[in-house]
């Protein structure tokens, strides 16, 4: 009976970190997306160089869509 529950709140916890992996991601994206235009857009003024913003703001990019492939690769391809 115990170990059933295990595998059950196992299964639970599986369903949901792709999840939140993937909700990650679509916020470090949206981050980078924001340090790249925003002072383009007159949305902000930042302390450092324009170059080093977008720099950053593309290694936040890069980051968001691994962490979305990550997620979504997941939850529909692996099929335990």
């Amino acid at each position: 009976m115990e170990m059933q529950e295990e595998q059950t709140n196992r299964r639970l916890e599986n369903k949901y970190r792709p999840m939140g992996e993937l909700i990650r991601g679509i916020f470090f994206i949206l981050f980078g997306l924001f340090a790249i235009f925003a002072e383009k857009l007159g949305m902000g003024e930042f302390r450092i160089s324009p170059q080093m913003m977008t720099a950053l703001g593309a290694v936040l990019v890069l980051y968001g869509v691994f962490r979305v492939y990550n997620g979504i690769r997941k939850i529909f391809f692996n099929r335990n």
